[in-house]
């Protein structure tokens, strides 16, 4: 599909609005609501059991939400996410019990699993060909952004009026972004997606390349949950702040979103995408130092800016790269969906392993493993690529 990048800039605006609003309430869910938890008179296990609820229920739903964008175009899972993200605060608001709130997660997830996937692919399609890692980049820079100010915002908001006043801003700020997605213009699908859902899914698994790209992004998603999750009890019980730990994470993260997608524009996807992810699980292992020192802790913040902005916005691109337009919002649904699945088995085992060994234990082994597997995924794709290449020279 072709488009005129400049004729849907008031498009893109709109959209990235609606998706800043919608990564704060996603962010300071995560980060904050197992403190909520706790003052509902739940531990550890439970705080993270909510945010499992919430990616969990973001898988199940993407089922028929995610390819909704292929099916029925872009607009319609947009409003739906939107609509969902501004009111959920609401939701964990009248939230009286633990109960509740795992309803309310249950609720958010709504829009977890109709915006994500849509707006990167809104975003493909307003993109030239040749520019499209650069676009996509700007939408991440965009996700930095909301990790950057959100948490920080969340934090004075909670300290001052408590997690209720919070919630009641965060609806409020919200809903101004929903007139955009309804006015915005979008462009037209050439061809949309005939196939059933199931069939969908099953031509982007068998697409090559594209099942190594999901591992990776999975391994991704394991080390981001552990400290999205749990950094702000981490951060308390060390006597640092988790707001100014997302801060750095947020500011690197704005830099690394606009310089990977432009790199991996000009050395390709796979040299930028391993090198980024690894940042990720090395941010975790520094968090598991006894005695964390104050540099340290920011080095680490520093790292996973860097893993997340930069991993996932080379591994979108290189995933849209890899199938045709016509899947392309399905493809996507599955990446967002391997990134719920990883983080919601994440929180839960995390939150386990801080019970039964502690918080330092936790990161080790936690960063450990995913650092290893990273190193593996990266070495086998390399090598996978090599004996392409020798194949293709040889005939």
């Amino acid at each position: 599909m072709t488009t005129d990048a400049r004729s849907y800039r008031g498009t893109l605006a709109a959209l990235f609005f609606a998706g800043f609003c919608l990564f704060i309430t996603l962010f300071t869910s995560v980060a904050y609501l197992p403190l909520y938890v706790r003052e509902l008179g739940g531990g550890p296990v439970l705080g993270g059991l909510q945010n499992t609820v919430f990616f969990a229920s973001g898988v199940l739903l993407r089922f028929f939400l995610g390819p909704l964008a292929d099916r029925r175009g872009r607009r319609l899972p947009l409003l739906i996410g939107t609509v969902v993200s501004a009111t959920a605060p609401l939701a964990f608001a009248a939230a009286g019990n633990i109960a509740m709130l795992l309803l309310a997660r249950a609720y958010h997830a709504i829009s977890l699993a109709a915006f994500l996937s849509a707006a990167s692919s809104l975003v493909a399609d307003c993109a030239p060909p040749a520019r499209r890692g650069a676009y996509i980049g700007a939408y991440r820079f965009v996700v930095s952004s909301a990790v950057l100010i959100g948490p920080p915002i969340a934090e004075y908001c909670i300290g001052a009026f408590g997690f209720r006043g919070w919630f009641l801003a965060s609806a409020a700020v919200h809903a101004v972004a929903i007139p955009g997605i309804v006015l915005m213009r979008v462009p037209p699908l050439e061809t949309l997606l005939q196939t059933d859902i199931g069939g969908g899914f099953k031509r982007v698994l068998c697409t090559p390349v594209v099942s190594g790209v999901l591992s990776g992004i999975a391994l991704l998603s394991l080390a981001y949950s552990t400290i999205l999750s749990f950094l702000p009890l981490l951060a308390e019980s060390i006597g640092y702040s988790a707001g100014s730990y997302f801060i750095v994470f947020g500011s690197v993260g704005l830099v690394a979103n606009l310089v990977a997608g432009a790199l991996s524009d000009r050395l390709g996807r796979r040299s930028v995408a391993w090198p980024a992810v690894f940042a990720l699980p090395l941010a975790a292992l520094l968090l598991s130092i006894d005695g964390l020192t104050l540099p340290l802790f920011f080095v680490s913040a520093a790292l996973g800016g860097i893993g997340f902005s930069a991993g996932l916005v080379v591994t979108v691109a290189w995933l849209v790269d890899l199938v045709s337009v016509r899947l392309k919002a399905t493809t996507l649904a599955l990446q967002e969906s391997t990134i719920d699945t990883f983080m919601a088995a994440g929180a839960l085992l995390f939150g386990v392993l801080v019970e039964r060994l502690g918080m330092g234990s936790a990161f080790l082994y936690f960063g450990a493993t995913t650092a290893v597997l990273t190193l593996a995924l990266a070495y086998f794709s390399f090598r996978a690529e090599e004996k392409r290449q020798l194949g293709t020279h040889g005939n």
